[in-house]
């Protein structure tokens, strides 16, 4: 049998995935003026980090390097953040052992001393003038000394404690992620099972989560669908911090943070400790919310959308938090006066979905196997058409940055979107018997109702949720959507 082959990638894709590395790295100091000093602080926290670089054992990128890639970026653009490739790149050079041994010796004395201070006193050393001096210089002793661990930042980095980033007040910033859940009964196929997959942001400052959902796939309406509710119940934040999923990077979550004024960051490749918050709320779902999963008996995605729900305002927004010393709750409401509240149709807006068409000469177009008619003096226009995806039967025809109306429906055959209708729907929540004699989430579940009815909500945004005008979407608003 022959052996299996492993195809890499050729040298261009190697290069393309090298330097979107690089970009990732210095791309939060490319945009904007930063302060005096500013500069070197934020190099110094990305070089503090640890990543998965690219076709290299290494682990950690220096400041040299980091200044290196900016102004290659400054000069030459994204090309110039290419590798250059070495015509000697697959041939060991030779050290001598006896140099590097002095190499390290000098810089364990002094940490500080740089690598060409330390060029110069091993070339001034009368006992290592037969020591093979011809290839030493500041280049190669620096990938040795690297290779040895006997950096100045490692050597140095023991004295050293690096506060933990925060953002200093309620809604500056919410990370958001995404975690696999629990397996559940398949609605579209009894007897199957189907995995859950949660949706979350979670608020920097406080720890407190604004909205978090289970679904049955990871499509962007579910993604809209949390960022939405979030904003709703506890207002809009500043930015987001998400990774560079495809959901995250789609055009039209681009477009709907755009219009409400969030800026939206992603991580650097390769650096998942950059979540460390998010992280953390996900290890404590899955240490205190899913065992209790495993117990009960819940059958349905809103049943366990209800349970988490009860476990997170109940449980999680009430404990202290080990770091900040406050709960979750206590925390977020002392930053009330920071919070922008959102309008429901300024976020209504900001969602709709946007996709260019050019109008035929009859003034038709098309769009999701539906016919529209349009103003004919559009004809051979390109224009942009903003829609509800839930709704296709409601259609604004945007020019220039203009709202020109509403086309018509002249033959429709879908009235979603078709990445609406591939979502999985699931029934309501049907009551279950509790395998023994105390169903945790089934007691959470009861007690939250039992305070929904009674208070409506501790934040101002509770109420903002229940004056909100009826949906244009109602499938969007159903839990189990």
């Amino acid at each position: 049998m022959a052996p299996k082959t492993v195809s890499l990638p050729d040298k261009h894709e190697q290069s393309t995935e090298i330097a979107l590395f690089r970009y990732g790295l210095i791309s939060s100091l490319l945009f904007g003026t930063l302060a005096a000093g500013e500069l070197e602080r934020n190099l110094r926290e990305i070089a503090a980090k640890t990543y998965r670089i690219p076709y290299s054992t290494r682990t950690k990128v220096g400041i040299t390097t980091l200044r290196r890639y900016l102004k290659l970026y400054q000069q030459g653009g994204f090309d110039a953040l290419r590798p250059d490739v070495r015509a000697d790149r697959h041939i060991p050079r030779a050290f001598p052992k006896e140099l590097l041994h002095k190499a390290i010796a000098l810089r364990e004395e002094q940490p500080e001393r740089t690598t060409a201070m330390i060029v110069n006193l091993l070339k001034r050393d009368p006992e290592l003038k037969d020591q093979g001096l011809e290839v030493l210089n500041i280049h190669t002793l620096t990938t040795h000394l690297r290779q040895q661990g006997k950096t100045r930042r490692l050597l140095a980095q023991a004295s050293r404690n690096y506060k933990r980033f925060e953002r200093e007040h309620t809604n500056s910033l919410w990370q958001g992620d995404s975690m696999v859940g629990p397996w559940l009964p398949d609605p579209g196929a009894p007897g199957k099972k189907r995995r859950a997959h949660l949706f979350c942001f979670l608020d920097d400052h406080s720890r407190l989560v604004p909205y978090a959902e289970f679904f049955f796939d990871e499509a962007l309406p579910r993604l809209e669908r949390v960022l939405k509710v979030g904003i709703l119940r506890r207002g809009l934040p500043k930015g987001l911090y998400v990774d560079n999923g495809k959901v995250y990077a789609a055009h039209q979550f681009e477009a709907a943070c755009a219009s409400l004024g969030i800026r939206k960051t992603h991580t650097a490749p390769y650096s998942p400790e950059s979540k460390g918050k998010q992280e953390r709320f996900f290890h404590t779902v899955r240490l205190q919310f899913m065992p209790e999963v495993e117990t009960s008996e819940i059958a349905t995605l809103a049943e366990l959308n209800e349970s988490f729900w009860a476990w997170l305002e109940l449980i999680y927004h009430t404990t202290r938090h080990s770091e900040t010393g406050q709960t979750p709750l206590e925390r977020f409401q002392a930053g009330l006066n920071e919070v922008r509240s959102a309008d429901p149709e300024q976020l209504r807006k900001a969602f709709l979905w946007r996709e260019i068409r050019k109008v035929r000469r009859d003034g038709r177009i098309e769009l999701q196997g539906n016919t529209y008619q349009v103003p004919t003096h559009l004809s051979g226009q390109k224009i942009e058409l903003r829609f509800d995806p839930f709704d296709l039967s409601n259609l604004e025809l945007w020019f220039d940055d203009k709202n020109l109306g509403k086309a018509t429906i002249t033959q429709q055959g879908r009235e979603k979107h078709i990445a609406v209708e591939r979502l999985v729907t699931q029934p309501s929540a049907q009551p279950t018997r509790p395998k023994s004699s105390l169903d945790y989430l089934a007691v959470l579940r009861a007690e939250h109702q039992e305070s929904l009815r009674k208070e409506a909500g501790q934040l101002q945004f509770a109420q903002l949720l229940r004056k909100q005008p009826p949906s244009n979407n109602p499938e969007l608003e159903k839990a189990e959507i």
